[in-house]
């Protein structure tokens, strides 16, 4: 072999293990951010949990800030109901 086939077949290594690199970096960086991301919402949850349990019962926090709770997580109806006629059934 001459010098300028070793000096060919040494640069494209040179390459190969480059973008055997950068691939490796950009898989690292992927797998980095899925966990981090995961990571924040776990936590976000066990904080919002964590709120919530020690808060305690709604009827704990005073007349209006219960009915300000009540009135944020409870649903009304989503249809009309007619007037309640009382009749008997004969």
């Amino acid at each position: 072999m001459t010098t300028a086939q070793l000096f060919a077949e040494a640069v494209d290594t040179l390459f190969v293990v480059c973008r055997a690199i950068l691939a490796w970096i950009a898989a690292g960086a992927f797998v980095l951010t899925v966990c981090l991301f995961t990571g924040i919402a776990v936590i976000a949850q066990g904080v919002k949990t964590t709120r919530r349990v020690l808060a305690g019962p709604s009827w704990a926090r005073g007349r209006l800030r219960a009915r300000m709770f009540a009135r944020t997580h409870a649903r009304r109806p989503n249809r009309r109901t007619e007037p309640q006629t009382y009749r008997e059934a004969a």
